[in-house]
């Protein structure tokens, strides 16, 4: 097990294909395109990536991880004609660094591997390590595969990409490193995100951020500055902005209302339907909603909530509010 301390880091890189799992602390991984944030359970894959560094994330803690490395020469052996066809874009999709969240059930299974192999260099050492190699490699494939064949299209892919990100990521991630995620440039991220979730990555981020919020201020002994940072954001009084203009109260408010139904008929801030930063309302599809609630602890119960409280998100706040404006001009 290797440990870094704040303010060390250690330089990475070199020939072959590296593997890193988080075990402990959150760490920073940054080479020459892409920076990635490691949480406990993470599994880091990347290739050459020569003049990368690995340091720890903040200024608090340590980072706590496994490491090994291993040659593609070594791994021919193990590779189909078709798959070989396949290993330069794979090989080169890894140059950014590929982070598999603790979430998903490839680094689970990679993380149990990983407990099996046993502590001496033995060849039992050696072929643990390549069957874990293996177990990655072979999703790998199987994705560029069915990419090569058209059995995924471009709207399955967006979505399979998406519901892989953990609520942590698409908090802490900064656009270009979703960018990298989505194999493609940041411009491109926001033109497919407005094409199949009918909203700009940052909107969502947002909408992300604050149901995490919704959801850690149902517990009392959470301070609303903890809350806050806990949730991405470095100052409390652009939280509570931010809060306020999303849900029209404050969150100390909020987290005293507890879950009460509120009725849709009241008028007041509180029940106005919601609004993205800037007051242009987005349109945020029911199932993309339902994606982004089942990441946060709590989440069908949050949105419930949002609903009793005339605050839904996209299409069906939109359409409220549309009526309402078309019954004022009637009645005016």
């Amino acid at each position: 097990m290797a440990r870094l301390n704040f303010p060390e880091e250690i330089q990475t890189g070199g020939d072959g294909l590296t593997f890193l799992f988080s075990k402990g602390g959150a760490g920073k991984f940054t080479s020459k395109t892409a920076t990635h944030r490691l949480l406990p359970g993470d599994i880091l894959v990347f290739n050459g990536a020569a003049g990368s560094r690995l340091a720890v994330w903040n200024k608090q803690g340590e980072f706590l991880y496994r490491i090994f490395t291993t040659c593609f020469e070594n791994l021919l052996p193990l590779f189909g004609s078709n798959e070989i066809s396949l290993l330069h874009n794979i090989t080169e999709g890894f140059k950014a660094g590929k982070v598999y969240p603790a979430s998903s059930t490839l680094a689970a299974e990679c993380q149990s591997l990983l407990g099996l192999v046993p502590p001496q260099f033995s060849l039992d050492h050696r072929g643990q390590l390549v069957r874990i190699a293996a177990t990655i490699l072979s999703v790998e494939f199987k994705e560029g595969q069915l990419q090569r064949s058209g059995h995924v299209r471009t709207d399955d892919r967006m979505m399979q990409t998406f519901e892989k990100l953990s609520a942590s990521e698409l908090i802490n991630l900064s656009v270009d490193d979703l960018a990298a995620r989505f194999s493609c440039s940041r411009r491109h991220l926001n033109r497919l995100f407005h094409q199949h979730f009918g909203a700009s990555v940052t909107a969502l981020r947002m909408e992300m951020r604050l149901l995490k919020a919704i959801s850690l201020l149902r517990d009392a002994d959470i301070k609303i500055i903890n809350v806050a940072d806990q949730c991405g954001f470095n100052h409390l009084g652009l939280f509570n902005t931010c809060f306020k203009r999303r849900f029209g109260t404050s969150p100390g408010r909020w987290r005293r209302s507890g879950l009460e139904p509120v009725a849709a008929s009241v008028s007041g801030p509180e029940k106005t339907p919601s609004r993205p930063p800037g007051g242009k309302p987005e349109r945020l599809p029911s199932s993309v909603m339902s994606t982004i609630a089942g990441k946060i602890v709590g989440g069908a119960d949050i949105l419930e909530d949002l609903n009793r409280r005339d605050l839904t998100f996209g299409a069906q706040a939109l359409s409220k509010t549309k009526h309402g404006l078309s019954a004022t001009r009637a009645g005016g």
